[in-house]
């Protein structure tokens, strides 16, 4: 696998085809992998660019209405960070100025586009970001160090602690593993040391191996620092064994000069290479401190210089100042206006609270007061400084009273140190915090020893709404190790699941390196646990209703020739008892079986649907008294009807099936007897609600709910309910379909349905159906079946079905009848009969699904074209095939498998008898 990192590229580019070539251009680039994403507006390309998810964005120059520098401004001001290139498709001299005025990147011309330079571009743009904010980073940690340096040497403690805290400032900010300062005393041709910092292991000033230094023998030339990354056995390095012992590898040397004359050495020493940044970061300090060390020797001389002093305070980068007793500045170095703006010279005599933020005025007179008084010997506070273009920069004061060689006041003096950039980090740093203490997930910390160090309080509030008393006891049991194995081999540990009452929670390891830490989250997955055990029972049972569909479908065709030759038989040998006994039980056999495709149909949503916008009161209120009949005398049945309910579109003998198969359910679920209770209600679905079940979807439904007080039912028992042939009742006492009746029925109706159950309590179905928009119909009866055949006539009728048997029993009923039968086994078949008999046809009696890739439907279309009168039957054995939104199919004349010979000839008659215009007629 490759290590080669992915560099993704935004493209705002309204010309698809344009598009089209930047993408191959990308393709033949090799030495990078790039991920392109392209947007086509302005607008959202504007949306993905201040997301910053892009390592650098490609603009067109025109875009419609506006145009790639408008887009790059606006992307810029509202906070975009990738380098952006503008292409355009002209070489304009003017274009490519404003580009680069408005901050562009680059500028390219597509016509001379290549990938190559596009790739050059890209990465180019890529590296002058990346060094622009190494560049300003190293700035930003010069200035610090700078800054900690100046503060130290300000103090007023003896030469020996603020050299100490100089070499920590060193061991800090230089990364370093010792820091090291040396002094030249005076009339010595030998350096002292002074301080150190970092890894003493034992050491002390007075019994350690560096305790004095050759300058001729550790530095190169006078006045020149020294850079050594390999240290080894090399005789400028101080320190023989401990340099080895502790693995030592680079040594670096910046000798303190005052005027070509050597006050001192200041030395590091590091466990990894170091760069030349670090000599720079050292000289760029070496000066102060020289200064100091020279000026601290001179007061303890007591030959204090003013101009070596005012020599080290102007080369802080720190403001030095002095106020009188008034408040009006007296003294100022040149920091003052490198921070402020003002000069130096016109800032002297003026009021220093001119100068401080309107709001903190009251607080630093306040504390001006104090020192004044006595009250305070020093302070340290921060604060805000006005600057001379009007912008607020964040000062830190250390301030403290200044008095005379009486003992009188003579006002105050201190340092001033720009802390703006800090602020605007912590202020980084706070935002960052709030992240895991306001997180409603638990979010943990883990040291190097996997000792758990933090945790938020949404930690604290899962382990106690588990019932525990601390976030440890909710983790996983190797929490520790997991955490220890983390930051060792520096690889995330994730979904780590720990289940107790009742929950599941997940918890992932991300380690730290660079802090040492491993930091931990943790989400309660119950519910999505439950959503997918949901949707994975929904995929079930759509497999198995395709499983169900297709046995059912080819079994109908079977039926249908069992039970329509067993009919024919029977009404052939009428009145011989010998052959009609058994030919009615292969009927009534036949009948049976093909209650029970229904079933399956039903089940797996395929069944014929007659929908109609009806009342579900009244049709619950029309079953009511044979419902009470068919439950017994043991079964209270109690009605909950709703006073207004919306109408729903349904089929009125499905909804019957539906309460039929789950009032029969719960009656089995009652062997002593109990209370039935069917309530409906009109209700609203919100996003909410769906998000907590797959199966539904926002709107008004009508909820049928049937509750009964029987056993119950366990989860498991639960989870299998609506699979087709399971049962937990006795062998021979049911089907083990109701109830996947009821699930293909409700499923067909677009609904869903939800089922609570408790053992020993009882168990309630809610069945919920989209509500109509339009005014419910009266109830109508039902057409009765035909129960003889009807006349025939002399008609062509062209008869496509491919199962052979089939379509020999439907040939034998209709020639019986006198027409004349023209049989296909196709609709590839089908349309070369109809181009031998010329067209001279009647009526066409086609199946849906057949072989060769020509439906009945597109055979019905093609024959239609070329006669359009022809009159259509269409049959199946489940109903998908008609359902169509095409008026033409919507309405069509159709026979579901299976059939009797009376249905089959009483529609034939009534299509060949209908007018052209009269309304379709359906059986």
């Amino acid at each position: 696998m490759s290590d080669t990192p992915q560099i993704k590229v935004l493209l705002v580019e309204d010309d698809e085809d344009d598009y089209v070539l930047t993408r191959s251009l990308f393709t033949e680039m090799t030495d990078c992998k790039f991920q392109l994403e392209w947007f086509k507006s302005y607008h959202l390309g504007l949306e993905a660019m201040v997301r910053n998810q892009h390592d650098v964005c490609l603009l067109d120059y025109r875009l419609g209405a506006r145009n790639g520098i408008e887009l790059l401004t606006e992307a810029l001001n509202r906070g975009c960070q990738a380098p952006i290139i503008l292409l355009t498709g002209l070489g304009e001299h003017q274009v490519d100025v404003q580009a680069m005025k408005a901050g562009a990147a680059d500028y390219l011309v597509k016509a001379a586009l290549r990938a190559d330079s596009l790739e050059r571009s890209i990465r180019y743009a890529l590296e002058r970001k990346r060094a622009a904010a190494v560049a300003a980073f190293e700035q930003a940690s010069l200035a610090a160090f700078g800054a900690e340096i100046g503060l130290a040497l300000t103090g007023r403690d003896s030469l020996g602690v603020i050299l100490h805290r100089c070499a920590d400032c060193m061991v800090r900010f230089l990364n370093v593993h010792l820091a090291q300062l040396w002094i030249l005393e005076s009339g010595d041709k030998m350096l002292q040391l002074r301080a150190m910092a970092g890894a003493l292991n034992g050491l002390n000033i007075q019994a350690n191996p560096f305790t004095k230094l050759s300058p001729e023998l550790h530095l190169p030339a006078p006045g020149k620092p020294l850079l050594i990354n390999q240290v080894a056995m090399n005789p400028r390095v101080p320190g023989g064994e401990w340099v080895q012992r502790e693995g030592v590898v680079a040594y670096a040397a910046h000798p303190l000069m005052l005027e070509s004359r050597l006050i001192g050495l200041i030395s590091v020493y590091s466990l990894t290479p170091l760069s030349q940044a670090v000599i720079q970061e050292m000289g760029s300090v070496s000066n102060g401190i020289a200064l100091f060390i020279e000026r601290k020797r001179s007061e303890e001389a007591l030959d204090a210089s003013e101009v070596k002093y005012r020599s080290v305070v102007n080369s802080l980068k720190e403001v030095v100042f002095q106020v009188n007793e008034f408040g009006y500045w007296t003294s100022l170095n040149p920091a003052w206006q490198e921070i402020t703006g003002f000069e130096v010279k016109e800032s002297l005599g003026t009021l220093f609270l001119e100068y401080i933020h309107h709001d903190d005025r009251p607080r630093n007179s306040h504390i001006f007061l104090q020192l004044l008084e006595r009250k305070l010997d020093y302070c340290r506070y921060e604060t805000r400084l006005l600057t001379k273009d009007g912008k607020v920069r964040w000062v830190e004061i250390y301030a403290q009273l200044t008095l005379n060689n009486d003992g009188g006041i003579l006002g105050t003096s201190g340092s001033l140190t720009d802390i703006t950039d800090r602020k605007h980090a912590e202020n980084q740093i706070q935002k960052l915090a709030a992240f895991p203490r306001v997180n409603p997930n638990p979010v943990l910390e883990f040291d190097a020893q996997g000792s758990l160090t933090y945790s938020n309080d949404a930690a604290q509030e899962l382990a106690s709404a588990l019932g525990c008393e601390h976030p440890r006891d909710i983790l996983p049991p190797n929490s520790s190790d997991l955490a220890r194995q983390a930051l060792g081999f520096n690889e995330k540990k994730l979904n780590v699941e720990v289940a107790m009452a009742g929950k599941t929670i997940s918890w992932s390891f991300f380690p730290i390196a660079s802090s040492h830490v491993v930091h931990c989250y943790g989400v309660d997955i119950t519910e999505m646990e439950n959503l997918e055990a949901q949707f994975r029972q929904a995929q079930k049972m759509e497999s198995i209703g395709q499983l169900a569909a297709g046995v059912a479908h080819d079994f109908n065709n079977i039926l249908t020739v069992i039970q329509g030759y067993a009919d024919l038989m029977q009404s052939r040998y009428d009145g011989e008892k010998e052959l009609t006994g058994p030919l009615k039980q292969i009927s009534d056999a036949a009948r049976r079986a093909s209650a029970l495709t229904r079933q399956l149909l039903m089940f797996s949503r395929k069944q014929v649907l007659q929908p109609k916008v009806l009342d579900l009161n009244a049709v619950l209120r029309n079953l009511h008294n044979m419902l009470t009949r068919l439950l017994g005398e043991d079964v209270a049945v109690e009605n909950n009807f709703a006073a207004t309910l919306p109408p729903v579109e349904a089929d009125t003998g499905m909804l019957e099936q539906i309460v039929m198969n789950l009032s029969v359910n719960a009656r089995d679920a009652m062997p002593k007897g109990g209370k039935l209770t069917i309530t409906t209600a009109g209700v609203e679905i919100d996003t909410h609600y769906v998000k907590q079940r797959p199966d539904a979807r926002p709107g008004s439904y009508v909820r049928l709910s049937v509750t009964d007080t029987g056993t119950g039912m366990d989860r498991k028992t639960m989870e299998r309910i609506f699979e087709p042939f399971f049962s937990t009742k006795a062998v021979g006492k049911g089907t083990g379909l109701g109830l996947a009746t009821v699930y293909g029925i409700v499923k067909q109706h677009k609904g869903w349905i939800e089922v609570k159950s408790e053992v020993g309590v009882g168990t309630t179905f809610e069945v919920f159906i989209p509500a109509a928009q339009t005014v419910a119909e009266a109830a109508a009866e039902r057409a009765p079946e035909p129960a003889s055949i009807a006349h025939g006539g002399s008609e062509s009728i062209l008869l496509v079905e491919d199962e052979p048997t089939l379509r020999e029993w439907v040939s034998e009923i209709l020639k019986g009848l006198g027409y004349r039968i023209v049989e296909a086994g196709n609709g590839v078949e089908a349309l070369k009969v109809w181009d031998e008999q010329l067209g001279k046809i009647d009526l066409l009696l086609t199946d849906m699904v057949m072989p060769e890739g020509l439906t009945g439907r597109d055979l019905a279309r093609q024959l239609k074209t070329r006669q359009p009168g022809l009159k259509v039957i269409y049959t199946s054995g489940y109903s998908e095939e008609i359902l169509s939104n095409e008026a033409d199919l919507r309405d069509a004349p159709f026979l579901a498998k299976p059939y009797h010979a009376p249905q089959l000839t009483k529609l034939v008659r009534e299509l060949l008898d209908a007018k052209p215009a009269a309304a379709p007629v359906a059986v």
